[in-house]
């Protein structure tokens, strides 16, 4: 199906990065955003696929491949999403739950030309003041059809810490104000020091909010968690973590009964956790995992709960 721009610019975006352009997010209609879509996001996986039987991938005998040699799932993220449409796989079952609602692909035309989107939710409609926080997972991000070289760490804390912020906004629950925006160009530039700063930021760390937020999104954050432990189907090579919340509705209820566990000394309740959303997004380089454990992300996603779960700050 074809539809005729315009359609809005997407102005939640903070993400979104492709050979050194950020990529035009627009926003449908009825929650829903556009992507545009790479294609031919794994250039080697028609040329694996003439010669390999994926089906062996889960038989007793097991391929012996290094990272390196390891086969795309598909050609791009469209295919990885109509795949997990079909599957009944616990492993895709689970993963499902784990990602932004997928409704298939619309191509718009922009200057004469079709351009194939993928129509995904919105996890931040409805939202007044949305802080947005997107995260890159993994040490690193070599998948196949890349040339064999050794990667140049593009993110401070990429090789240390196995993930990388590559989009950030946030607003100050207290006085409304939009407090920090930065765009993937900028959060290259970013020091250690200046990564973690924004995190802060994003985890309200001066307010008596916080530690609550906190909270929400590491119990957020270890359902994906839990899902890579368990699944031995794919390992992901450029995959992020999506963290969205509303910082006007979620802290400043018309009641103004929210008690804050930093105040209280003791842990939350689930009843008194602010309303986060933590998603996976960006699997155009999933690849099979010849029955392993995807340990590049398990890392970063287990330091950044750490980031989420130290209790002196």
């Amino acid at each position: 199906m074809s539809v005729e721009l315009p359609y809005e610019a997407y102005s939640h975006q903070v993400g979104g990065w492709h050979k050194g352009k950020q990529t035009s997010v627009l926003r449908g209609e009825n929650g829903l955003i556009l992507k545009p879509l790479k294609l031919n996001a794994n250039p080697t996986y028609s040329q694996v696929m003439k010669g390999t039987n994926t089906s062996s991938q889960s038989s007793d005998k097991k391929l012996s491949l290094s990272d390196e040699d390891l086969i795309p799932v598909c050609q791009d993220e469209l295919g990885f999403y109509e795949r997990l449409q079909s599957s009944t796989s616990p492993d895709d079952l689970k993963l499902k739950t784990l990602l932004p609602k997928f409704h298939g692909v619309h191509q718009v035309i922009k200057d004469g030309e079709a351009v194939p989107h993928l129509v995904l939710e919105d996890l931040a409609h409805g939202f007044e003041q949305p802080c947005v926080a997107d995260i890159k997972i993994g040490r690193t991000f070599y998948y196949p059809g890349q040339k064999k070289y050794k990667e140049k760490e593009k993110y401070a804390t990429q090789s240390e810490s196995g993930f990388c912020v590559t989009g950030l906004r946030v607003y100050h629950v207290e006085t409304g104000c939009l407090v920090t925006e930065l765009r993937p160009d900028e959060c290259k530039r970013l020091t250690t020091a200046q990564v973690f700063e924004g995190l802060e930021t994003f985890c309200q760390h001066d307010t008596i909010y916080g530690n609550d937020l906190r909270h929400a999104l590491a119990a957020e954050l270890r359902h994906i968690h839990d899902w890579y432990l368990s699944q031995h189907s794919y390992k992901v090579r450029c995959g992020s973590i999506l963290m969205v919340y509303d910082a006007k509705q979620t802290f400043q209820s018309p009641s103004r009964d929210y008690v804050s566990a930093s105040v209280t000394g003791g842990e939350s309740s689930p009843k008194t956790l602010p309303k986060v959303k933590v998603k996976v997004i960006d699997l155009a380089h999933v690849l099979y995992s010849d029955g392993e454990r995807d340990e590049n992300s398990i890392f970063g996603i287990e330091n950044l709960l750490k980031f989420l779960t130290i209790t002196d700050r």
